[in-house]
């Protein structure tokens, strides 16, 4: 995913200001998102390893 990270940090920043609860969500959803992404790269890893030996 191409999104720039300065910018994610500062929506991030100014969303948590607004009220504890958006941060409290925010953090949960960071969290998430943290787990599905090292779920995607070890997916990945896995996808290229089976297409590594189907070529052989």
């Amino acid at each position: 995913m191409n999104v720039d990270q300065e910018l994610q940090k500062q929506a991030r920043k100014s969303l948590r200001g607004t009220d504890p609860s958006i941060s409290k969500y925010m953090q949960q959803l960071e969290h998430e998102v943290c787990h599905l992404e090292k779920l995607n790269a070890q997916l990945n890893r896995e996808i290229q390893a089976l297409q590594e030996r189907h070529q052989d």
